[in-house]
């Protein structure tokens, strides 16, 4: 098939990764190189079928070769979507969860924090994958269903494991001024996601 030129070696998976992950602007060879992880000769041996096939585009700029994708291409919007960076899966697995809580329970603030927050998910999702963190503060929430949710609604559609830490608000507030470790890093560093975290208690 086609396709095994395309995406034959792991070098050319990566020099398409980097390239989507930039998609918006041409990729000089020095950073393309870079981000795919491989040496100049290596890219441009392994870059031949992407540009004959037309998915690649290369242009000179000076002594400079730029590297872009064919948007027209018949294979760029199939691959667009295959090439989704981690991140965004993520992070929208989590707004579809914080969605889901916010109409569904008395919710105060839906948390995300770890990896995902840092911009820093596990690139190795086969192995050793990233969770998907989250700190839901509210009242009345059924763990039980909302882990019911995520698991028979969002992993088949993402993948992606997610035991969220579920608090009340007032048990947030003790917690914070105890000085809790996990907590000050929750209350000062976790991104909100929905709502507002409640106020700190001095």
């Amino acid at each position: 098939m086609y396709l095994d030129r395309i995406l034959g070696t792991k070098t050319k998976i990566n020099v398409l990764a980097a390239l989507f992950t930039n998609d918006k602007k041409s990729t000089s060879e020095k950073e393309l190189a870079s981000m795919a992880g491989v040496s100049f000769s290596e890219l441009n041996r392994q870059s031949v079928d992407l540009i004959n096939s037309g998915l690649v585009v290369v242009q000179r700029s000076g002594k400079t070769k730029l590297y872009s994708l064919n948007r027209k291409h018949f294979l760029y919007g199939i691959l667009r979507r295959l090439f989704r960076d981690l991140d965004k899966v993520y992070r929208d697995m989590a707004s579809e969860i914080a969605k889901h809580v916010s109409k569904k329970y008395k919710v105060k603030c839906v948390i995300l924090i770890g990896s995902v927050r840092r911009k820093k998910v596990s690139q190795d999702y086969i192995e050793r994958p990233s969770d998907l963190d989250i700190v839901i503060v509210g009242e009345d929430i059924k763990k039980d269903e909302l882990l019911e949710f995520i698991t028979y609604k969002l992993f088949d559609k993402y993948g992606v494991n997610c035991y969220p830490i579920i608090l009340s608000e007032k048990e947030y507030r003790k917690r914070v001024k105890e000085g809790d470790p996990f907590m000050l890093e929750v209350h000062t560093e976790g991104e909100v996601l929905y709502g507002k975290k409640p106020k700190r208690i001095i």
